[in-house]
């Protein structure tokens, strides 16, 4: 027997027996039948923790705040978990959720939102931070901060807007014109 061979029988590791003939590799029906398997399971482990992966950026995705994907997803996720929460404050639900879909969809609209309507959105944000912080979920505490930073960056929003002011001086400039001379 070759040393190689007594040394993998004294360590008790199987060899690999490959034979080469004619340049094409010839790997026995046992070691294909294991290799295929080991394959598979590494594949297969490898898709459960690319899904897994997956399913938690679906349902809190890596935005700081409600943007037009999460606020989706918060929906959802408020749907699913406080559903007696969302039927019993309707109103502070609704208020939370179109001033956010104005943010999303129509940023001016949203710039030029009431003083009632931001102490509203403010009064709904307080009562939604409540009920997620009421919960115990790893999830529930995800949103709770997204909520809490969206509410910062809206009324940071909307204590930097630059007012629009009318033009009070309007300057006219004259035209120059440039003539061809022509000089002989």
């Amino acid at each position: 027997m070759p040393s190689s061979e007594k040394l993998a029988q004294s360590l008790q590791i199987p060899h690999i027996c490959i034979i080469i003939k004619n340049g094409n590799i010839n790997i026995p029906r046992i070691m294909t039948h294991k290799l295929v398997t080991l394959v598979l399971v590494i594949a297969a482990a490898i898709s459960g923790v690319s899904s897994a992966k997956a399913n938690d950026s679906v349902n809190v995705n890596s935005n700081i705040y409600l943007s037009s994907g999460s606020e989706f997803n918060f929906k959802v996720f408020m749907n699913k978990k406080a559903k007696r929460f969302v039927k019993k404050n309707n109103d502070e639900w609704a208020t939370f959720n179109n001033v956010v879909r104005l943010y999303n969809n129509q940023t001016g609209s949203f710039l030029n939102l009431s003083d009632t309507e931001k102490v509203e959105f403010s009064n709904a944000v307080a009562s939604i931070n409540t009920k997620l912080a009421k919960m115990n979920s790893r999830e529930s505490q995800l949103w709770l901060k997204k909520v809490d930073v969206t509410e910062k960056v809206f009324n940071f929003l909307w204590s930097n807007k630059v007012e629009e002011k009318p033009l009070e001086n309007i300057y006219e400039i004259p035209a120059i014109s440039l003539e061809a001379t022509v000089g002989r």
